[in-house]
């Protein structure tokens, strides 16, 4: 089995199907960011940003000119790992934007979300009183032994569901939905005083795959970025030591379905207003960073950048810039090369579909905008 990575409620418009957009995500090169404002003119800022440092091409200016997501596929060492880099105007500050992503339930409303909810501070079981496990899942679940499972549990997890699920009980179900939310609620708990070694373990098929491992890869591709941003990667690697000055976080989790499996995702949120925005105009990053999935990914990382522009009538807009890169199943052996090819395109248009998705939240005109 496989997925794409674009995070999951993206509509591909042209096929009429809902794929996923994805939480993961390095950056692959935003060096020389400086003040992007403005419609792309010869030799700006934006247009250096685009072809020099991401590598578009100058027709993809002219598309981002007419109001159109630019999406490229990037290289990657494994074949288990896919990434793409995407830009979009968006008629919004940088800070309309946060300020609706920080909405993350309304933010992420969508077709392919079937069930959503953010954590408190500290997380509650109460959190999750709206999941439920998926009927594929419940019927699985029970087969599952450590290293013959479909879904990604560690062998503790796996255990429990043997344990405190009385299969043949009416009360299975509800029994199940409890042991997978205090599973996540002690997942989160654990991750947000021991960082990444509580990511654990998946026992699901295969040798066990240490997330952290997983994650720690994704981290490794540090290409040029701006000044600051090595410093969000280091909080991403020592989480939770080490926050940025100005940064913050939250954490949410979503039962997304799109078009394979229902996936339960749980995804650590940081966003870090930049130190230097006066200079370089880049206002925030924001790292979307998977620690968990029950199906399908590794692990995940979207790491996106809001950058201050005008609009044509002179209104504060901004240009947003998303890496997401992650690591699947089912991208290696003779299987594995005959898909990855299919799921490249798939997650490249989902992300493309995701970034119009934006676009339409925030009512992007179609024009060009003017300069700084």
């Amino acid at each position: 089995m496989y997925s794409w990575t674009v995070n999951e409620r993206c509509r591909v418009r042209s096929a009429g199907r809902t794929f996923p957009r994805s939480t993961l995500f390095l950056i692959a090169g935003l060096a020389g960011l400086v003040a992007v404002s403005g419609a792309a003119q010869p030799d700006s800022p934006v247009e250096r940003l685009v072809t020099e440092t991401l590598g578009f091409a100058a027709s993809d200016v002219q598309s981002l000119e007419r109001g159109s997501a630019i999406i490229r596929s990037l290289d990657t060492p494994v074949a288990q790992e896919l990434a793409h880099v995407g830009v979009v105007y968006l008629n919004a500050s940088p800070e309309a934007y946060i300020e609706a992503f920080r909405a993350i339930e309304e933010f992420e409303h969508g077709p392919s979300i079937l069930q959503i909810g953010r954590f408190s501070t500290p997380p509650r079981m109460e959190d999750l009183q709206a999941l439920t496990l998926s009927s594929e899942d419940f019927i699985d679940l029970p087969k599952c032994r450590p290293g013959d499972c479909v879904m990604k549990l560690s062998a503790e997890a796996i255990e429990s569901f043997r344990t405190e699920v009385t299969w043949s009980s009416p009360q299975a179900w509800r029994q199940a939905d409890q042991v997978a939310r205090t599973m996540l609620v002690d997942l989160v708990r654990t991750y947000q005083v021991m960082g990444n070694p509580a990511l654990g373990t998946y026992f699901d098929h295969g040798p066990p795959l240490p997330v952290a491992d997983q994650f720690r890869a994704l981290l490794a591709r540090r290409d040029a970025l701006p000044a600051s941003v090595p410093i969000l990667f280091a909080y991403l690697e020592h989480y939770p030591r080490d926050l940025p000055p100005g940064a913050d976080d939250f954490f949410y989790w979503s039962t997304v379905d799109f078009g394979l499996k229902p996936t339960i995702r749980v995804n650590h949120v940081t966003i870090y207003p930049l130190p230097e925005r006066q200079s370089t105009g880049v206002a925030y990053a924001i790292a979307i960073k998977q620690i968990y999935a029950s199906h399908y990914f590794h692990s995940a990382l979207d790491l996106r950048f809001l950058i201050e522009r005008l609009t044509a009538s002179g209104q504060p807009g901004a240009a947003l810039v998303s890496v997401a890169r992650s690591r699947s199943d089912g991208m290696t052996g003779f299987r594995g090369s005959l898909l990855r090819p299919i799921v490249r395109r798939r997650s490249r248009d989902a992300l493309r579909n995701y970034l119009e998705h934006i676009q339409d939240l925030f009512e992007v005109p179609s024009t060009g905008v003017s300069g700084r």
